[in-house]
């Protein structure tokens, strides 16, 4: 007895190994010129919620992070609308290693935490089966120094045009995926508290909402 309580005790002893390191992912240039028309993909366009456990092609991750809120003028402007163009919505990407945010301006996943959060981002059980979740952030930081215009704008009225923005890239992803063969679903279900004690967020940040991509599954159930 005395020996196993000696063993017990070494090993309650022994600190448990350092979490992996994420490191950043530099991500590649993504096609501009591929894809179906855009009247198709509006066609195509469906929210999926059954998933194959199948990683998406470092392309297809680049593409999809372009077309929500990427580069496209020379000047640094994106994909997507953005109140005063102040770039206020944060777009986490929570992938089964490790939960990156993306660096529009230098087309990268910068690492925030090592870990599989992909169930943290909603209760359904598609949410942690599906490649990736896409978690759309409000910075309020971001709108805070609006000079004469801050004082007739309130917290309610910056969480919307961050909502605007949001929505627009949601769309400019979900219309990659129809175009790709992808499937994804907008959720709103995301528990933020949940989300962003995981993460964690600052205090500034609000999450607005979660969106699944991935491979569709054998029998995809679509709307």
């Amino acid at each position: 007895m005395l020996v196993l309580l000696t063993a017990a005790a070494e090993d309650a002893a022994v600190p448990p190994p350092d979490p992996p390191k994420l490191e950043a992912i530099q991500l590649a240039a993504p096609r501009t010129d591929a894809g179906m028309p855009l009247m198709k993909a509006l066609k195509e366009r469906r929210s999926t919620r059954s998933y194959a456990e199948t990683a998406l092609t470092d392309r297809q991750l680049s593409e999809l992070l372009w077309a929500a809120n990427g580069v496209n003028r020379d000047d640094g402007k994106r994909t997507a609308p953005a109140a005063l163009n102040r770039q206020a919505v944060d777009l986490y990407v929570v992938l089964p290693g490790g939960t990156y945010l993306f660096d529009a301006l230098a087309h990268r996943l910068e690492p925030v935490k090592a870990g599989d959060f992909r169930k943290a981002t909603g209760g359904q059980e598609f949410a942690a089966r599906a490649a990736l979740a896409l978690v759309w952030v409000a910075d309020l930081a971001k709108l805070s120094d609006l000079g004469e215009r801050a004082r007739s704008v309130t917290e309610t009225q910056k969480i919307r045009w961050a909502l605007i923005a949001a929505g627009a890239q949601s769309q400019n992803a979900a219309l990659y995926c129809a175009s790709e063969g992808l499937g994804n679903v907008v959720r709103g279900s995301i528990d933020p508290d949940a989300f962003a004690a995981a993460v964690p967020l600052r205090p500034e940040q609000v999450v607005l909402f979660a969106q699944s991509v991935g491979v569709p599954g054998p029998v995809p159930l679509a709307r």
